[in-house]
């Protein structure tokens, strides 16, 4: 059997690897990794991973002997190349055609690409996809841009979570990945008053170009109180998209009265909230993890439409040979939004330059 390069995380180390190239079963298809981007949770992975596989043990998501020190392939924000399908699969697609779709494998029980073990992510060279959920990518979307239609989901998801209309103000807190396709998300349902909150000022400039009117350094000033201010009695839906679980008990004390915090950062330790501040407030407290088939087509069609500004969310792309360093970059204080790596060539991390 052929081999392939592959990336694993184990241990919280990350390294290249080279496995055997998958073989896709009936209702599956092989596909070449063209782009991936590297996910927050990715980095949750390899900086928690024993927190993220104890919580999967417990909810039967993994086996209970499975060792916390089993490796990852990593990578679910693709896009990729049709390679060949398995025995008894109809070759919808031909091969060579370009198409991401929702990285979960229905044919396996529903196992999620690039984050179980055992399954090739698209940080490989090859992977393996439900033929059944393949979204073939508009010729006019650069395989670069396709990979933000996985963090987009998110955002659309989130958005949906949040039962939004609207007349109501959302303050988005954190402008990182998910934040900013919060905030597209949010414009596209045809919110108008949108608060985003980030430290850092070029972030901040990436929000209002994703449609946030009014953008906020929570060092300076009190993010919800100018929201609650700025609503005058209209519905707040404030959306958790730092990741900081420090944070949340903070935002539920300030929050106004019934309003609505939607939690879309990924937190595996224990945190401490007091949920007095949330009933006599009335409030609305919800968790946004994943999304549906049909949120992701959604997403790749906001993309198609041109009116997401996914470069200016890349801040930069990778080789092969340089996620290592990648990880060892975003896994510190830095000015990164979106890294996109390109299992087709090698190199180092790299600014990206808009055409």
């Amino acid at each position: 059997m052929s081999k392939m390069a592959a990336v694993a995380v184990q241990n919280g180390q990350i390294s290249n690897i080279d496995v055997d190239i998958p073989v896709p079963a009936a209702g599956q298809v092989l596909v070449k990794s063209l782009a991936c981007g590297i996910c927050g949770s990715d980095l949750h992975i390899a900086r928690h991973g024993e927190e993220v596989f104890d919580i999967y043990k417990k909810m039967g998501a993994l086996p209970e002997d499975m060792p916390s020190s089993a490796p990852i392939m990593l990578g679910h924000e693709f896009c990729a190349e049709v390679v060949s399908y398995g025995p008894q699969t109809s070759p919808r697609l031909a091969p060579g055609t370009r198409v991401t779709c929702a990285p979960i494998l229905l044919t396996q029980g529903g196992a999620g690409v690039g984050v179980t073990p055992g399954l090739s992510g698209a940080y490989s060279e090859y992977f393996i996809l439900d033929a059944d959920l393949l979204l073939e990518v508009p010729a006019h979307l650069s395989s670069l841009a396709v990979t933000i239609t996985e963090p987009l989901a998110v955002g659309v998801h989130a958005v949906n979570r949040a039962d939004i209309d609207r007349d109501c103000v959302a303050l988005v807190a954190g402008c990182g990945t998910i934040g900013l396709a919060t905030i597209a998300a949010l414009k596209h349902l045809g919110v108008k008053e949108i608060v985003a909150s980030d430290l850092q000022a070029s972030k901040r400039a990436v929000a209002e170009q994703f449609g946030a009117l009014h953008t906020i350094d929570p060092s300076q000033d009190d993010e919800v109180k100018f929201t609650s201010e700025l609503a005058q009695g209209r519905r707040v839906v404030i959306f958790e998209c730092v990741g900081i679980h420090q944070l949340i008990n903070g935002f539920i004390e300030r929050a106004p009265a019934n309003s609505t915090l939607v939690i879309t950062g990924v937190h595996t330790a224990m945190t401490q909230v007091n949920f007095g501040y949330a009933t006599v407030k009335e409030m609305d407290i919800k968790f946004s993890y994943y999304y549906s088939v049909e949120e992701f087509a959604t997403a790749l069609q906001m993309l198609a439409s041109g009116d997401i500004a996914w470069e200016k969310m890349c801040t930069a792309t990778v080789g092969m040979d340089g996620i290592a360093e990648a990880f060892n970059t975003l896994l510190k204080p830095n000015d990164h939004i979106k890294v996109i790596l390109e299992p087709g060539r090698q190199g180092a991390l790299t600014p990206f330059h808009q055409n």
